[in-house]
Parts: structure tokens; sequence; C-alpha cells
């Protein structure tokens, strides 16, 4: 993954809402992997912690796959585990805004502001990243 752009978070929120069209990049498809085990523990209690363990393993890869290749400034932040919380959040509001009887109920509102400060996380440390280069690229 050396020198490789990471997916941006519009990209991470398109996989966590479509699972099936998540395509070949590792980081995105363990977004839409970590969202599915997000829905599987909502729907199944039970089964947490077998849940939590795979989890835990595509935290794990998503941090050894990118790892090697983040500069320093960035090292020491777990990117692995910053995907699982926006998955988690994206679950968690993609629910409420379901199941609640008025969409403008606060927590739904709270919810996904919730998921808009963990997708502006993900863009900073992104920016950090990405090589440095003599020009800005864009997507």
């Amino acid at each position: 993954m050396r020198d490789a752009e990471l997916p941006d978070r519009r990209e991470l929120l398109a996989a966590f809402a479509a699972p099936a069209e998540a395509g070949d990049d590792p980081v995105i498809r363990s977004a839409a992997l970590l969202a599915e085990l997000h829905r599987q523990r909502h729907l199944d209690p039970l089964a947490a912690a077998g849940i939590d363990c795979r989890r835990a393993e595509l935290v794990a890869a998503v941090d050894l796959w990118t790892d090697a290749a983040r500069p320093a400034r960035v090292r020491g932040v777990s990117l692995g585990a910053l995907l699982d919380r926006m998955a988690a959040a994206h679950v968690h509001a993609g629910h409420l805004l379901h199941s609640c009887d008025k969409v403008a109920e606060t927590r739904v509102h709270a919810a996904w502001y919730r998921l808009a400060i963990l997708a502006d996380e993900w863009s900073d440390l992104v920016a950090g990243y990405l090589p440095e280069r003599g020009t800005a690229t864009s997507r």
C-alpha cells in the first residue's frame, strides 16, 4: 500500500451503505465488512463476542496495510479503529433514521453529527497520510 491513496470519506460512506458494491480496495472492503458486522451485532447481541473478534481482525488488517506507508506525523493513530468507529456510527445513525418516529429528533441529528465528526477526522488523517508532492492532488 506504499504511496497509495487511501479512500476518501465519500467512498467509505458509500461502502457502509452498500457493502455489496465495495470493490477490490482492501480499506473500502474492510469498511463494508465492518458496517455489516455492526449490523449483525445489532440484530444478534448474543453473537457479540465472535463479531467483535472479527472486527478486531479487520481493524488490525487495516492498520497493517497503512502503517508502512504512513508518515511519522500520522503514526500512532489507528486508521482501522477510526474506520470501525465510523462504521458503527453509520449503522447507528441509519438505524435511528429508519426507526424514530420523527427524523427531526435530537438523537437522530446527534448520531449523524457524530458520523460527520468522524468523517472529518478521517479526511484530516488522509490528508496527513498522502505523500507530499510538488503540487496538490485531488481525486
